[in-house]
């Protein structure tokens, strides 16, 4: 006799994921300075320089001079020349007076005042600084006005957008116990 024979088969369970990643995007606008700037600033003032030359006496020392320079320097030498007459007629009265000298003092001073000869100075000395010059150099007043920076940041929050992943889980294959009986008929009531 044959018995049959009892044969289990067992399944498992299968479960399948499904996954979508999450997404993270960050945006970072760029900061504005908004900078302004203003320049420095110079101003500059100048005196103009002044240069005299005065030659007046080298053109004197020359005999070019002017009509009243010409009439001055003649009126000095007269009145030096009229000083130096006096003078000597002074000291020809004492040599007159003379009673103890033996020479003939009229006709010395005679002879003296008849060659003599008494110039009239038309030019003024001569020398080698008879141009007077004067310099003054320009001078230069100047003001420096300081130039600035100012600036005005403007920061940008950063943009975060996040999009959060997905897990899905589903099943594939379902669990499963099954019984057979293998080998023969088997009626049985119990």
């Amino acid at each position: 006799m044959q018995i049959p024979r009892i044969q289990i088969s067992q399944q498992y369970t299968k479960i399948g994921l499904s996954t979508t990643e999450g997404k993270l995007s960050i945006e970072q606008p760029k900061a504005e300075l908004n900078l302004q700037q203003d320049n420095p600033k110079v101003s500059m003032e100048t005196e103009k320089s002044n240069l005299e030359i005065d030659s007046t006496r080298a053109w004197s020392a020359l005999g070019s001079s002017k009509l009243i320079e010409m009439r001055d320097l003649i009126a000095q030498s007269a009145f030096d020349i009229s000083m130096q007459n006096i003078a000597e007629i002074a000291q020809n009265g004492d040599r007159m007076m003379e009673i103890t000298n033996h020479s003939n003092a009229f006709a010395d001073i005679a002879r003296q005042n008849a060659f003599k000869d008494r110039p009239v100075q038309v030019t003024a000395e001569p020398s080698y600084d008879n141009v007077d010059i004067n310099y003054a150099p320009s001078v230069i007043h100047s003001t420096v006005q300081d130039g600035k920076i100012t600036f005005d940041p403007k920061l940008s929050s950063p943009r975060i957008q996040y999009e959060a992943g997905k897990l899905e889980a589903y099943v594939t294959q379902k669990n499963a116990i099954s019984f057979s009986v293998v080998g023969g008929n088997w009626d049985a009531s119990i």
